[in-house]
């Protein structure tokens, strides 16, 4: 890579972090980066193929970390995959990667989310080849069941700690999370049971199609208030944490169930609704009013 296009793409990552992807357009990338408009057209055909060169560029540089771990190491070693479960997770956090994929998911743009999956089935790819290196070939029938379910651990309990402030520290939490695996895995190999065939995980490489229900204003709403959510309420810990989680809460049902549970929504609007830090905030109002276009309201 020249070094021209590699100076572009560290500016509209430091954009993309300081502004959000959605809110930036290729004329700020121009007047940060300092180049012409025809010099980025000959780069990137889009803001989005800019955002898969940020975000490629940041994954490239984790997993050339990430396996200079195993160097001179045993593969089998259960600590060393500890150690690239960790040094991922901070270079993640280092590069605000879940922000950027937060801001791309609002963008509605259905290449990109496409893209988005895709990087998250290549992880569970690699997370899935690294528990067949540790664990003994016995239980290989069992592992693309363990390889979900400690993506989906350690991906969630990242995100609270994340809305917590870092209260629990990376070591702990890919500790925590691979001794349940490790318990789980005695389990179901005792009992014979699994979900997932050994096929299934390649298949997986191929099916990351865009066809999920996504509400672009409903994103936006929900990101603009968790955003001012997490600056007013800074000093107040407890309280931030208990909105963000309802606002995920909120957004998880309407996003992912087929059937939302419409009493559970807005009794978590409800809730919200009744806070007096947020009740008068336009941000709040806005969020509010999609819901209802949606036709879920407060209860009253």
């Amino acid at each position: 890579m020249n070094k021209k296009k590699r100076h572009v793409i560290d500016k509209a990552h430091e954009l993309f972090i300081e502004q959000g992807y959605h809110a930036t357009s290729i004329q700020d990338i121009l007047n940060n980066s300092g180049i012409s408009k025809g010099s980025f057209y000959n780069y990137f055909s889009s803001k989005s193929e800019l955002f898969k060169a940020v975000f490629n560029l940041i994954q490239e540089n984790m997993q050339m970390e990430r396996d200079k771990l195993l160097i001179g190491e045993d593969i089998k070693d259960m600590n060393i995959f500890k150690e690239q479960i960790g040094l991922m997770a901070e270079f993640n956090k280092k590069n605000r990667l879940n922000q950027l994929i937060e801001d791309v998911l609002v963008s509605n743009d259905p290449e990109l989310i496409k893209f988005i999956k895709h990087s998250r089935f290549l992880f569970l790819h690699w997370v899935y080849e690294r528990f067949l290196d540790i664990f003994s070939p016995d239980k290989k029938i069992y592992l693309i069941d363990c390889a979900v379910i400690f993506t989906g651990i350690i991906q969630n309990i990242l995100l609270t700690n994340r809305v917590l402030k870092g209260k629990i520290s990376v070591e702990q939490i890919v500790n925590y999370s691979m001794d349940r695996i490790i318990t789980m895995l005695e389990d179901i190999s005792a009992k014979g049971v699994h979900l997932f065939a050994s096929e299934n995980i390649n298949t997986l490489l191929h099916q990351s199609d865009y066809n999920d229900f996504f509400n672009n204003e409903f994103s936006i709403a929900t990101l603009n208030l968790k955003k001012v959510i997490e600056k007013t309420l800074e000093a107040q810990e407890q309280k931030m944490a208990t909105y963000l989680n309802l606002l995920y809460f909120i957004q998880e049902e309407i996003m992912n169930k087929k059937e939302p549970r419409k009493f559970l929504i807005e009794s978590a609007i409800s809730t919200l609704k009744n806070s007096e830090e947020l009740n008068n905030l336009k941000e709040y109002m806005e969020y509010e009013q999609t819901l209802a276009n949606m036709k879920y309201y407060p209860i009253s």
